[in-house]
C-alpha cells in the first residue's frame, strides 16, 4: 500500500438505497459524496482485473449489478423467463425528471428486449418491473423482436422483425405503462435507433438497407404517423448486406461531445463494422482480424456509442464487448471485470445513458449493469521516462481505453514518495503524457530522479465514475536519455 503523504481524502459516496430496475437490476439511487477522514486520495488497493467498465459502488446497487432468472423471479413471480434477450435502452423520460431534485439525475427507465416471449421488460417504477406484449402478430403483440430505441419525450421503438414492422410505442407517465402506438412496415428490420431530431433509423436485412422515417410529432401521446408514410433509404454503398445493429451519432445531441453526424452499422453476419459519414460514405471500417490479439472468431452484433463518441461493439461468440474509438481503432476487448464469474455471457444489446456513464449489457439469461471506467496499458517494460535535456520538462507515453485525468508519483526503493505531477486530462489510444516543472505539485528534492526506482500511474475517468473509481499502478520505470530539442 503505498500513498502521497499530505494528499486530500478519498471521497466516496453515500446513498439513500431503493431497489430498482428492469431485469432485476437497481437503477439510480439518489448520493452525496462525503470524505473518509484518513484515507490516502491515492492508494493501491484490491482492483479488478479489468476497467474499462466498472461495476457501481455498493451503495448504489445494493450489490445487484448483474440479473439473473431469480432477480427476475423475484419481481415477476412465473409470469415470464428470460428466453433470448436482444436490444435494450435506457432512458431518463421528461416527464421523470424534477430539475430542482439533484438526486433523481440517475434514476432511469431501461427497456430489453425478450424476444423469445415476444416482450419487452422495464421497470415501470424504482420498485417495480413490468411486462408489455405477448407472442403474436396483432396489436401489442411481438414476435422475435429484436433493437429496441426510446427517447426522452416518451417515444419507443420496437424492430418487430418476426412480424415484419417497426412497432411504435408510447410511454403513459401517469400509468407508468407502454401502450401501442402503431407500426411502420419494414422487410425484416433487426435494429431500430432514434436520433435527436425526431428520425428513426432502421437497419432491414431484406432490403440490405437501413431505411429512415419520420416522427417529429414528438411527445408521449402524439399519434404515429401512418403506415404510408414513405421511410427513405440512407445512400449506403451497394456492398451493404444483411445489416445487424446500428447507432446513430447525432452532432444535435447534448450528450455527445463529437460535433459531427454517423452511422455506425455492423453487416455481413457479424464480419464487419463500418462508420458512413451524413452523405453515406465509408469514413472508417473495422473486421475481426484487425482486433489486437484476435484470431478472426469475433462477430459483431449490436453497437452502442458513448458520451465522447467511443464505439461499442457487443460480440456474443467471443464472450466479449469491444471498445473503438470514433474512427473504430480498437481500444480493448473487454471480457467482464474479472474473475471469471463475472465475465460477460453472450453478449446481446448494449445501452448507454450518455450523460452519466451508464452501461448496460444485455446476456444469455439477463444482463449487468456497469459505470464507464478507465484502463491503461504501457507501450513498453519498463516504461520510459524522457526529460528534455537542460531540464524542466518531462514525458511517457500510455495507451489509456478512455480519455482520463492522470497523476504521476516517483518512488524511491523504500516505497517513499519523493515527486507527483497532475499530469493533466489526455484521451483515448495511444497518448503522450507531458508536464512541466510548474505541474509538480512541490519541488522535487535534489537528486530525485536518481534515487526514484517505481512509477505510480493514477488514471481517473473524467466522468461517470470519476468520483468512485481511478486506476492506479504500479509500474517499472527507465530514465531515457536526455531529448535534444529546444
Amino acid at each position: 500500500m503505498w500513498h502521497i503523504a499530505g494528499s486530500t481524502p478519498i471521497r466516496r459516496p453515500r446513498a439513500e438505497a431503493r431497489l430498482a430496475g428492469a431485469f432485476g437490476l437497481v437503477a439510480a439511487l439518489a448520493w452525496s459524496p462525503v470524505p473518509l477522514a484518513g484515507q490516502p486520495e491515492l492508494e493501491i488497493g484490491e482492483q479488478a482485473e479489468h476497467t474499462t467498465l466498472v461495476y457501481p459502488p455498493f451503495a448504489h446497487t445494493l450489490g445487484i449489478h448483474r440479473a439473473r432468472t431469480s432477480h427476475l423471479r423475484l419481481f415477476l413471480g412465473d409470469r415470464t423467463r428470460f428466453d433470448d434477450p436482444q436490444g435494450v435502452a435506457a432512458v431518463k423520460f421528461a416527464s421523470d425528471d424534477d430539475p430542482d431534485v439533484r438526486g433523481d439525475d440517475f434514476q432511469l427507465t431501461l427497456f430489453g428486449v425478450n424476444s423469445g416471449r415476444g416482450e419487452v421488460l422495464y421497470n415501470s417504477s424504482m420498485r417495480t418491473l413490468a411486462i408489455f406484449g405477448r407472442e403474436g402478430e396483432g396489436e401489442g403483440e411481438l414476435r422475435e423482436p429484436h433493437g429496441i430505441a426510446a427517447t426522452v419525450d416518451g417515444r419507443v421503438y420496437v424492430a418487430d422483425t418476426g412480424n415484419r414492422r417497426v412497432v411504435r410505442l408510447r410511454w403513459d407517465p401517469d400509468a407508468r405503462a407502454l401502450r401501442w402506438a402503431g407500426e411502420w412496415p419494414a422487410g425484416s428490420p433487426f435494429d431500430v435507433e432514434a436520433d435527436a431530431r425526431g428520425q428513426v433509423w432502421i437497419s432491414d436485412r431484406e432490403a440490405n438497407a437501413v431505411l429512415r422515417f419520420a416522427d417529429r410529432e414528438a411527445g408521449a401521446g402524439s399519434a404515429l404517423l401512418g403506415p404510408q408514410s414513405p421511410g427513405d433509404r440512407w445512400p449506403l454503398p451497394a456492398d451493404v448486406e444483411a445489416p445487424l445493429g446500428l447507432a446513430v451519432a447525432d452532432s444535435l445531441d447534448p450528450w455527445l461531445q463529437p460535433n459531427a453526424t454517423r452511422l455506425y452499422l455492423v453487416d455481413r453476419e457479424g464480419l464487419r463494422l463500418r462508420a458512413y459519414d451524413a452523405d453515406g460514405n465509408v469514413v472508417a471500417e473495422v473486421e475481426p482480424g484487425d482486433l489486437p490479439g484476435g484470431d478472426g472468431s469475433a462477430r459483431f452484433l449490436y453497437v452502442e456509442i458513448d458520451y465522447f463518441g467511443n464505439v461499442y461493439a457487443s460480440d456474443p461468440m467471443g464472450q466479449a464487448v469491444h471498445k473503438l474509438d470514433a474512427d473504430l481503432r480498437p481500444l480493448t476487448t473487454f471480457a467482464g471485470p474479472g474473475p471469471v464469474e463475472s465475465g460477460l455471457e453472450e453478449p446481446r444489446g448494449i445501452a448507454i445513458w450518455k450523460r452519466f456513464g451508464q452501461v448496460f449489457v444485455a446476456e444469455r439469461e439477463g444482463a449487468q449493469y456497469f459505470f464507464v471506467g478507465t484502463d491503461f496499458r504501457p507501450l513498453e517494460v519498463p516504461i520510459r521516462v524522457r526529460e528534455r535535456k537542460g531540464g524542466g520538462e518531462w514525458a511517457l507515453e500510455l495507451f489509456l481505453t478512455e480519455p482520463a485525468t492522470v497523476r504521476l508519483a516517483f518512488l524511491d526503493a523504500a516505497g517513499d514518495t519523493l515527486a507527483v505531477v497532475d499530469a493533466g486530462t489526455v484521451g483515448e489510444g495511444r497518448q503522450a503524457i507531458e508536464w512541466a516543472a510548474s505541474a509538480w505539485r512541490e519541488p522535487p528534492p535534489e537528486g530525485w530522479s536518481e534515487r526514484a526506482e517505481t512509477l505510480v500511474v493514477e488514471a481517473r475517468p473524467t466522468y461517470s465514475s470519476r468520483r468512485r473509481f481511478a486506476r492506479v499502478e504500479r509500474l517499472a520505470f527507465a530514465w531515457e536519455e536526455p531529448l535534444t530539442g529546444p
